[in-house]
């Protein structure tokens, strides 16, 4: 296993753990490899504390060059496959008024290439929203029509990432739908639902 593979395992240990001790009795969803991404693509534009902390929580204290190295991850993730579709987006949405350096920009360019988007907040908010909602939406086969919901941007956002995964499979051997039927399905010890099952 490769140090960008044991970095992004601690992380998805480290996180599991927080999620599961904010939602104790809850089901828990959430894509690690999304999350350490997109927080990858950020340290690259960070710079003194804020770039090691985000280093230390992502665990890249042995990785050489982890935008690199995701960026290998994502191409294979969202390779075609005739079984199933599993695409990791991420965007970094960067107002105009920043002005990101070129080093910054130059320095995203290999490993994000696509990633990173200047846009105007303060004076085109609804275009910009909309421009957004449409990329995610193409990018995503139109599974996320709008990612950003009313009131998630303003003209004061300085900085939107945006992340988002989608998996659509099929069975190799699919079922009769006539076969299945209605019944009970625990959801935890407490709490159970119905739901169709084989029978």
């Amino acid at each position: 296993m490769d140090a960008l593979q044991l970095a992004n395992s601690a992380f998805a240990v480290d996180l599991f753990k927080q999620l599961c001790e904010k939602e104790p009795v809850g089901n828990v969803l959430f894509s690690p490899i999304c999350l350490s991404t997109s927080l990858s693509l950020a340290q690259v534009g960070a710079k003194g504390d804020t770039a090691s902390e985000i280093g230390q929580v992502l665990h890249f204290e042995n990785v050489k060059d982890a935008p690199f190295g995701f960026q290998t991850v994502t191409s294979d993730v969202n390779k075609l496959s005739s079984f199933y579709s599993l695409k990791l987006i991420k965007r970094l949405y960067v107002d105009k008024s920043l002005n990101p350096s070129t080093e910054f920009i130059s320095s995203t360019k290999r490993p994000y290439a696509k990633e990173l988007e200047t846009v105007d907040f303060k004076d085109k908010l609804e275009e910009t929203k909309g421009q957004i909602n449409n990329s995610i939406k193409d990018l995503t086969d139109g599974h996320f029509e709008n990612i950003l919901a009313d009131n998630s941007v303003n003209d004061q956002t300085k900085i939107l990432m945006v992340n988002a995964a989608y998996f659509v499979g099929k069975w190799m051997k699919k079922f009769p739908e006539s076969e299945t039927k209605e019944r009970p399905f625990r959801v935890n010890k407490v709490c159970g639902v119905v739901g169709r099952c084989l029978s």
